[in-house]
């Protein structure tokens, strides 16, 4: 089957605007169904990443999620208030360490089904090839990844 492609011109022909844009409609989409678990996409991000690498180390979690420290910071700071996130540093040099705390993973656990939904609503938008190829070329640019 041939799919309509229309000509690409002028600012869409920005890899950085499309990528962007793309960004801006998933963020949507994701919080539109994080929502219910009283979550952003971002927050679910941080909590995924998280459980996956517990005990990472501020530095580490930045590079991982490919954000400046202080805006890192900044979205964890919520997370942390709700007793979700715990960090600690053995000793007044060491590098400070982040985990889940139980909250955390009951949380994750509960937006996980959100998650799901949006995973869902984008596959039937695009097709799950579709959805599965785009990921894996985004993932391909990002350096480490």
């Amino acid at each position: 089957m041939m799919v309509d492609m229309k000509e690409i011109t002028g600012p869409d022909l920005c890899h950085c605007l499309a990528a962007r844009r793309n960004a801006r409609y998933l963020t949507r989409l994701y919080d539109r169904h994080l929502a219910a678990a009283d979550l952003s996409v971002s927050q679910f991000s941080l909590l995924a990443m998280l459980a996956e690498h517990p005990e990472i180390s501020v530095s580490d979690l930045t590079e991982l999620m490919v954000m400046e420290r202080t805006t890192l910071v900044r979205a964890l700071k919520p997370l942390q208030l709700a007793g979700f996130v715990h960090s600690r540093a053995e000793g007044p040099r060491a590098a400070l360490r982040l985990s889940l705390s139980s909250d955390g993973q009951s949380k994750l656990r509960e937006a996980e089904h959100y998650w799901q939904s949006a995973q869902t609503e984008l596959e039937q938008q695009v097709g799950t090839d579709r959805a599965a190829s785009v990921r894996a070329s985004l993932l391909a640019v990002v350096p480490g990844i």
